[in-house]
């Protein structure tokens, strides 16, 4: 499979980064996410930063930087009407965030691999047919 067939969620990019830092630029440039992964990656920082106090504000933005340096390589879309419409209802129908399930319709539409670390939202896109991978497993 390659790069190109992957969609990544914020938290396998984050992951990725977090724990394969000098090789996660290699596992995600080439791949493609949702425009959501910028301000999804933004809080995780600030959650690190300020409610957990496990980084300090300058290591929170040198993080930010390279993640937005990342996505900047990486192929990135966004919702248009007709499609936050689609999520929205799904969302409902299966009971997930209009957030995840906006990667779990962009997946869909696009026929890419869903790389997630989320077990509920591996498990609806596997009853949809669409392919999942793990972060883990990209780390092997």
């Amino acid at each position: 499979m390659t790069k190109s067939q992957l969609l990544f969620d914020s938290n396998a990019i984050y992951k990725l980064i977090r724990e394969l830092p000098q090789g996660a630029v290699e596992k995600l440039v080439g791949g493609s996410t949702i425009y959501l992964a910028y301000y999804e990656l933004g809080n995780a920082l600030w959650r690190e930063c300020h409610l957990l106090k496990r980084i300090s504000i300058e290591e929170a933005e040198k993080s930010l930087d390279l993640m937005y340096s990342i996505l900047a390589c990486m192929q990135v879309s966004s919702l248009d009407n007709e499609t936050g419409s689609e999520v929205l209802n799904s969302a409902n129908k299966f009971n997930l965030t209009f957030y995840d399930t906006a990667y779990l319709i962009e997946a869909k539409k696009s026929g890419k691999t869903l790389v997630t670390d989320d077990i509920k939202l591996a498990k609806v896109a596997e009853n949809l047919d669409i392919k999942t991978s793990s972060s883990k497993t990209l780390m092997q």
